[in-house]
């Protein structure tokens, strides 16, 4: 390997949708060579492109090629229906008995099997089956889905996360693996004590409370835009410090127990104070008070954060026009990043993979 994570590892992505370009993505940042079997017909958006394949080669492959491919690289990401690749000649158990370090991440919507393998799904089913929808909106009102294809990039993060761990397996001892993720089960990862809770107790999914679990767990409308607050028991005696209301001294409020009988009135008090501050005010009074307070940044708000400034969080890239974009970059510090500096058209680099990775000219 050479300085970077992942230099000198070979990924295939196959398949053209959302969570395995966003898995491979990260293997591409973390210094993979990772190459993009380009589908026939396009599914990502002109800026999920940008974003998610910018940093790979792209080529056009047929289905011998592809096969080839897959058994010159070292990890496999796909995201085809179950079944699929098997259909093409190239299962990926069939491929692991002819290169058993091979690493293969499947990623689809409810698993390889079960009784709704094979059925199709979105970003908003994935997100809804998982049980995350449970926990969004007002609940008087309709579930909502969150930003952002949340469901796709929690399966990617998955996927991500079990590919590097499974090429260490396969390096270590030289037996790599087939990885079964769902995006059903990885979206039911995220609910936390809500989901087993629920099993637990009998009494099934966790009511939404839209942004208000509780008067100091909840988001509030400020005078620039909407801030909140996530404090625990201890964070109790800094948050209402923070707020300078002598009346929050009241055992009504201090109390844990008489509390929950007054949050009507505490929830009044703190809509009037955060709507008397900025969204900076509020945050500068985080580590004052050892408060855990935070702001809901617009995408221009990120742009011009000096905390992912000063980490280098977003990239640069070349479009083919000669415009430049900026689009979200590493996701932690800790390991070498390779900003993926050009996006590529598609099969711009079918003649140089077929010659780096198969051995075929022309």
């Amino acid at each position: 390997m050479d300085e970077s994570l992942l230099g000198g590892v070979r990924v295939l992505e196959v398949g053209g949708g959302f969570a395995a370009a966003f898995a491979a993505r990260w293997l591409s940042g973390f210094g993979a060579d990772v190459v993009r079997a380009d589908p026939l017909v396009e599914s990502l958006t002109a800026d999920e492109q940008v974003y998610l394949l910018a940093g790979k080669r792209r080529m056009l492959a047929n289905q011998r090629e592809l096969r080839a491919l897959a058994l010159a690289a070292d990890i496999v990401i796909e995201d085809q229906k179950p079944g699929t690749l098997g259909e093409w000649g190239m299962s990926p158990l069939a491929l692991r008995a002819e290169k058993p370090s091979l690493v293969v991440v499947s990623v689809t919507p409810f698993g390889q099997s079960g009784p709704y393998a094979t059925y199709a799904a979105d970003n908003i089913i994935a997100f809804a089956m998982g049980g995350l929808m449970s926990l969004t909106g007002h609940p008087a009102r309709e579930p909502l889905m969150t930003g952002g294809s949340q469901a796709y990039c929690l399966g990617a993060m998955n996927a991500f996360g079990a590919a590097v761990t499974a090429l260490y397996g396969a390096m270590i001892q030289g037996e790599g693996d087939w990885i079964d993720i769902s995006l059903q089960e990885a979206a039911a990862g995220m609910l936390e004590l809500y989901g087993p809770g629920g099993a637990y107790n009998g009494l099934g999914p966790h009511l939404r409370s839209g942004n208000h679990v509780r008067a100091v767990w909840a988001i509030y409308p400020c005078a620039d835009g909407f801030a909140g607050v996530c404090a625990l028991e201890r964070q109790i005696p800094g948050l209402f410090a923070a707020i300078g209301d002598p009346e929050l001294q009241d055992p009504r409020f201090r109390d844990p127990l008489q509390r929950p009988l007054n949050d009507d009135e505490l929830q009044a008090k703190l809509y009037a104070w955060f709507g008397d501050h900025t969204k900076d005010e509020i945050l500068a009074l985080s580590p004052k008070f050892k408060v855990p307070f935070g702001a809901v940044l617009t995408p221009g708000d990120l742009l011009e954060s000096p905390s992912l400034a000063e980490r280098g969080y977003f990239d640069e890239v070349l479009l083919p026009d000669g415009r430049v974009a900026t689009v979200p970059g590493r996701p932690f510090l800790g390991f070498p990043w390779t900003p993926p500096s050009i996006l590529h058209e598609t099969a711009a680099d079918s003649a140089a993979v077929r010659a780096e990775w198969l051995g075929l000219q022309g």
